[in-house]
């Protein structure tokens, strides 16, 4: 049996079970065309802002404010965090697993076996610098990105996937364009495979955090696994990355 989300009964209308009043067809055109677009706007803010205006720190405001920020207040959708109904220790160790196969990932192939030519040239481009600016937006990562991201990808776009085409169809769905923008950010300073691996990670991840919000109901698990399980380390590669390409090439 499927574990109700955060939503009132009323919400659920066009979803996969429990059906008395079928959404009209150009109301449900018109949300699909929705949520494509919604889904398809982080390429546009995150190519404008690394390719155009080369700063990461206005990229993520673009993506956290404009995609994520905006489309939520936009829907407005009952969101909750807590209780957090999951095991606070289920939690911590699939935190604790996926720190260690990211940084040991990373520390096994020397940095994910990076350019680092091309990665110190891309970093000093776009102001990937080791400064005040990077420890303000590292907590800004780590802290307020998941609850950004999980409101967004999780509570707003895999829960109307999830009216409409069912559980699982619509994690692999939400997932997939969660990831899918990522590669946009990981090209621009990772070599080409290594940007398609690390893609498909980020998507398995949306897949467990969509998963656990399933299980749940609200959003609390998820944002502590993004945040904690993923964000967190990747601030840490992402430093050791600047440090290591501005040490070799002196």
């Amino acid at each position: 049996m499927e574990r109700k989300l955060d939503i009132e009964p009323h919400n659920v209308s066009g979803g996969p079970t429990g059906i008395e009043h079928q959404p009209q067809p150009y109301r449900a055109f018109l949300r699909l065309a929705v949520l494509f677009l919604a889904m398809l706007m982080p390429w546009l803010y995150v190519s404008y802002g690394l390719l155009i205006l080369k700063d990461y720190r206005l990229t993520i405001l673009m993506y956290e404010l404009l995609s994520c920020g905006l489309m939520v207040l936009l829907s407005r959708p009952k969101l909750r965090i807590f209780p957090l109904k999951m095991p606070i220790s289920r939690i911590f160790f699939a935190v604790l697993l996926v720190n260690v196969l990211i940084l040991g990932t990373f520390k096994a192939t020397n940095g994910f076996n990076m350019d680092w030519p091309m990665f110190y040239e891309r970093g000093q481009a776009t102001r990937l610098l080791i400064n005040g600016d990077f420890w303000i937006f590292a907590a800004f990562i780590v802290i307020l990105n998941p609850i950004f991201e999980e409101s967004f990808w999780r509570g707003t776009v895999y829960r109307e996937w999830r009216k409409i085409i069912g559980v699982w169809p619509a994690i692999l769905v939400s997932s997939f364009f969660f990831g899918a923008w990522h590669w946009m950010v990981l090209q621009t300073y990772c070599q080409p495979l290594w940007a398609l691996f690390l893609t498909f990670l980020v998507m398995v991840g949306g897949v467990l955090f969509a998963y656990s919000y399933e299980k749940t109901g609200t959003l609390g698990a998820p944002i502590l696994l993004h945040g904690l399980g993923a964000d967190f380390p990747m601030v840490f590669v992402v430093y050791d990355c600047i440090l290591a390409s501005s040490h070799l090439l002196k």
